[in-house]
């Protein structure tokens, strides 16, 4: 029988179910045929009307009990079908089915299976044209981000998808070994411009950008010193620098008050501090990593997270001699606020800061980040009960549920505060405050409350 003659015989044989009205059997039938991966096993056909057995009774031959549950095994159905139409039961389920494809769950597995080892055969190749000693090679074999890393992550996607990763993955790879030399530091966007012909190629909010920079981390020396955070663009910074990349340094500011001195990495003074006075600075990155030391006027450092409270504190002070350093982070520190308080804590293993933030979850979240980040010389600033029901005089905002049952995933220190949050249901701001910060900041180091 030609090609032409089998499909005409199993388009017969599905006419015959659909008119029969046993479009019931002919779905159960597929149901098992993919699953068992064969002319196998049996169906049971349920609630069976008299036409319906009567019909089922007429195609194998033979009669059927009266029972309305029928079972019927494949077997008999495809020697029934060679019989009546000369067609197999997959060619009449193809028939019956023809906008769908059938393929058994063990064929399913196997293209899967196939899929997935092509895929691996890629990525194992990629790296395989790569020179021996070559730093992509290197990130692929041994990197906790190279090639099963990408094998695990991608190995599911669609064929395009995976072709796409390939391309990204082989651009980064070679990447690692056209790092600008040390000697001669190149800016990020000029090297992606020059890489890929897009300036934006290698942003960190890009997929290639994302993975050069794993790839730099994997290759970085020290990887326990280093891990990356979704809130640390410190560390991304650190990683852009060790690769002779230069990062925009202009839009990171932080801004300051009362600072008195700072020096450049040749020990010159800078005289922008001299000529300040009691005027507020807003420090660019730029600016700090020009800087080896900064000194503030005394060991205690005043951080607070909201512009206008720092505008209130630094209001009416009597003396800037007397009053102490006092930084705005200006929500979730920046690169720059970062790097002030690293030359500050820096410049004396004495000194240390007071932070004060907002009573919310990114509030608590940016002082526990700080005291992780600065263990022992990080210390909690009206971060307490007492401040926050001060702070709730206005009656507060209502918080929604997810993010106050986040509270407890926060470090213990917070618990008395995150339990009093939880039961008002509310988030309350620094400004219900500022008039405690003000009155502290007048206060010797001895007797600042609420530390």
């Amino acid at each position: 029988m030609n090609d032409q003659t089998a499909r005409q015989s199993a388009q017969r044989a599905a006419q015959f179910f659909d008119q029969a009205g046993l479009s019931r059997l002919v779905t159960k039938l597929y149901e098992k045929y993919i699953e068992v991966g064969q002319v196998g096993g049996q169906i049971v056909l349920q609630h069976c009307t008299a036409h319906e057995r009567r019909d089922i009774a007429s195609f194998l031959g033979k009669a059927l009990s009266t029972n309305t549950t029928v079972k019927l095994r494949l077997a008999d159905i495809e020697k029934a079908l060679q019989h009546s139409f000369q067609c197999s039961l997959p060619d009449m389920l193809r028939a019956s089915f023809p906008e769908r494809e059938i393929v058994t769950r063990a064929e399913q597995r196997a293209m899967h299976a196939e899929h997935q080892a092509r895929f691996h055969e890629a990525l194992a190749a990629l790296a395989a044209e790569l020179p021996e000693d070559s730093r992509g090679r290197c990130w692929l074999k041994q990197g906790p981000h190279g090639l099963e890393w990408l094998f695990s992550r991608h190995k599911n996607t669609p064929g395009a998808e995976q072709e796409r990763q390939l391309q990204q993955v082989r651009y980064v790879a070679h990447l690692l070994d056209q790092l600008p030399k040390p000697e001669a530091p190149e800016r990020l966007a000029l090297f992606a411009q020059r890489t890929s012909g897009d300036p934006h190629m290698l942003d960190a909010d890009r997929a290639a950008g994302r993975l050069f920079l794993l790839a730099l981390h994997d290759l970085t020396k020290d990887r326990a010193d280093s891990a990356l955070s979704p809130q640390d663009r410190a560390q991304e910074l650190r990683l852009y620098r060790d690769a002779g990349l230069l990062v925009d340094t202009i839009s990171s500011s932080v801004a300051v008050f009362n600072l008195v001195g700072a020096t450049y990495r040749d020990g010159t003074p800078d005289q922008l501090l001299q000529a300040a006075g009691g005027r507020v600075l807003l420090l660019p990155l730029r600016q700090l990593l020009d800087w080896r030391s900064a000194a503030p006027t005394q060991a205690a450092i005043y951080v607070v997270e909201n512009p206008q409270v720092f505008e209130e504190v630094i209001a009416w002070p009597e003396s800037n001699s007397r009053y102490p350093t006092l930084i705005c982070t200006s929500g979730w520190p920046s690169v720059a606020a970062l790097r002030l308080l690293d030359l500050l804590l820096a410049d004396s293993p004495d000194h240390h800061f007071y932070y004060s933030g907002d009573f919310d979850l990114k509030g608590l979240q940016i002082a526990a980040y700080l005291m992780a980040r600065y263990p022992g010389r990080c210390h909690l600033w009206h971060f307490d009960v007492d401040s926050y029901l001060s702070a709730l005089q206005s009656d507060g905002i209502h918080a929604a549920a997810n993010e106050l049952d986040l509270l407890d995933t926060l470090p213990s220190d917070f618990a008395p505060l995150a339990a009093a949050m939880q039961e008002k249901g509310k988030w309350a701001y620094q400004e219900g405050i500022a008039h405690l910060l003000t009155d502290d900041i007048g206060k010797s180091d001895a007797q600042i409350s609420g530390r």
